[in-house]
């Protein structure tokens, strides 16, 4: 019990615990990530730079020496094929390039490189090592087997996935959609979800994180209304989710694990009750991984993280906010979408067509591309939608293509477009009631 117990109040109490602030409520992860971002930030971006550099040259040295007999988790690291090598290559340039201001200001400046460096990886740097520490202590004792059998009936009816799947759409809703994502991702490969379950989990609970989307409600000047915007992205992503789950290209995923022999039934074995729950969870407890285990599992997450997802989202993030920032290519791919925002009457449609489709590379994008629309509601549209398409490549995306998960470029393109279709007329007509 106490093996159940304590870990798992640590975990809980770290993600779920709401903590009053000046600023409105947090919880602990949020206030250690912020204190640690105010007392390090003078070696922060230097230590990005410096994970970058090592990333690549690590790589390149692993590409020219001989496999081993077995590979080691290192190896799996830092043998990632040409694409992602060349990536890692790239992103440690853009680094150098942007930390020491080289070359023109429209590489390193403040609206392209530094935003990139010092709001988008500084934070991901300790939001993800902190995850990745506390994740064992939700997914390694009971508490999600705990969870998991008391909501396996509604998700499993709503969704097709497993009841433990709410704590990964708690994980990302209170510390960040790449939390959840890393915690379908460790679920999947223990052989917890199959590879439809973990497909439909990573790509429709991974949300960002309720303090980010307070972000980019104030960043589009809707502060006064994040409470109504809330409760429409909370709704308009139930819907969105079981629709996705019905549909391919997740509907054709097979139910295949990468654990041989896993039983099918898991859960749905026993009524949902508080007794079969605390069962469910003792006996994941008495089972879990010896501490020398989970210290090495955790510093292997981490160094995947950090050396492979940082450098290659470095580059592909600063590319794509020069391209948002000073050229029209965004407004050039995006005209299906003005006609499709004109058609539903939506004020500002070729201004606010860019900011449909640039989500896929940056979150953050579509606020920046839609921020000077004068229309109030037509930036409520771009707010919903943009934070519900939850696919995003500087971070998630390219976390679940390094992943086991079974998801390839072309399915997070159709998964976007599809949730962005979906998500788009429902935050419309909420907009129109509201304003």
């Amino acid at each position: 019990m106490l093996r159940f117990i304590v870990p798992s109040a640590i975990g809980a109490a770290f993600f779920l615990l709401p903590i009053p602030q000046d600023v409105g409520i947090k919880i602990p992860m949020a206030i250690f990530t912020d204190w640690i971002l105010a007392v390090a930030s003078p070696v922060l971006p230097i230590t990005v730079v410096i994970l970058c550099i090592v990333s690549a040259l690590a790589t390149i040295a692993y590409a020219f020496t001989p496999r081993g007999a077995s590979e080691s988790a290192t190896e799996q690291i830092l043998r990632p094929g040409l694409a992602w090598t060349l990536l890692r290559v790239a992103g440690a340039v853009s680094a150098v390039v942007i930390f020491w201001q080289i070359g023109p200001e429209w590489i390193w400046g403040e609206d392209t490189g530094v935003t990139v460096l010092n709001e988008l990886f500084v934070p991901a740097l300790v939001t993800i090592g902190i995850a990745c520490i506390i994740l064992p202590f939700i997914t390694e004792f009971g508490l999600m087997d705990f969870f998991g059998v008391l909501v396996e009936r509604p998700f499993k009816a709503l969704f097709k996935v497993p009841g433990r799947s709410a704590i990964d759409a708690i994980a990302s809703w209170l510390g960040g959609s790449s939390v959840g994502v890393i915690v379908t991702i460790q679920q999947y490969e223990s052989g917890q979800y199959s590879a439809r379950e973990a497909a439909i989990i990573a790509t429709n609970f991974s949300i960002v994180s309720i303090a980010f989307c307070y972000v980019i409600v104030a960043f589009l000047d809707l502060d006064a209304y994040f409470l109504p915007f809330y409760g429409v992205l909370t709704l308009t992503g139930i819907v969105c989710a079981m629709i996705m789950a019905r549909i391919p290209p997740l509907s054709r995923k097979a139910d295949s694990y990468l654990v041989d022999g896993f039983a099918m039934d898991r859960e749905a074995t026993q009524a949902p009750s508080f007794a079969t729950a605390l069962d469910a969870a003792l006996s994941k407890a008495s089972s879990a991984p010896p501490s020398s285990k989970i210290a090495k599992g955790i510093t292997a997450n981490i160094l995947d993280i950090w050396l492979g997802l940082i450098p290659a989202g470095m580059f592909i993030a600063l590319v794509a906010t020069i391209i948002v920032q000073y050229t029209d290519f965004f407004a050039i791919l995006s005209q299906p979408f003005a006609w499709l925002l004109a058609a539903l009457q939506v004020a500002y449609p070729a201004e606010a067509a860019p900011a449909m489709i640039v989500g896929f590379v940056e979150v953050f994008l579509p606020a920046v591309a839609a921020a000077d629309i004068p229309a109030m509601s037509t930036r409520f549209v771009v707010a919903v939608v943009s934070v519900g398409q939850l696919i995003f490549m500087s971070e998630v995306g390219l976390l679940m293509l390094k992943s086991s998960l079974p998801l390839n470029l072309v399915d997070l393109v159709v998964i976007f477009l599809l949730r962005t279709l979906i998500l788009l007329p429902m935050a419309v007509v909420s907009a129109a009631l509201i304003f």
